[in-house]
């Protein structure tokens, strides 16, 4: 027996862990791409494409990676309300038209029991979700580009 199929399988187990302990959905593992964002910054995005993986979104996970995010596709420029329930840490949020970063959303928190709900919202065709902190430190701006590069 080798290592692999353990490997392989640690981050399901992972995902599967974290919605017990904290009680919610989890989006299992999705498809990723490369967005690359004022044509240095590199992210790998998860692509949430189907409505489903949508409204889950990074709800219930325990943490986001230096370096990763999720990309929400959609097949037209429109208006898209990001909202951080059930989510357990902040984000910087991105909405994306025609390839160029059209709004950002710098450190949105979770959404706590008892808080003033907020959604976020743009028209756009794209939404890139990263870890808070994103974008001040890697200085990216309104009407930057994002290009999406998948394998």
């Amino acid at each position: 027996m080798t290592a692999r199929p353990l490997t392989a399988a640690l981050p399901l187990v992972v995902m599967a862990w974290a919605a017990l302990v904290w009680g919610g959905e989890v989006n299992p593992p999705l498809p990723t791409a490369t967005v690359v964002l004022a044509g240095r910054v590199s992210i790998v995005a998860e692509l949430a494409q189907r409505p489903d993986e949508q409204i889950l979104g990074l709800s219930n996970r325990p943490a986001l990676a230096p370096g990763r995010g999720m990309l929400f596709v959609y097949d037209r420029p429109q208006p898209v309300g990001i909202w951080m329930k059930d989510m357990r840490f902040s984000l910087d949020i991105l909405w994306i038209r025609e390839g160029q970063i059209v709004k950002i959303e710098k450190n949105a928190p979770p959404l706590v029991p008892g808080g003033a709900e907020r959604v976020y919202t743009a028209t756009a065709d794209l939404v890139l979700e990263v870890p808070a902190g994103l974008a001040d430190r890697e200085k990216i701006r309104l009407g930057d580009t994002a290009r999406v590069r998948q394998p």
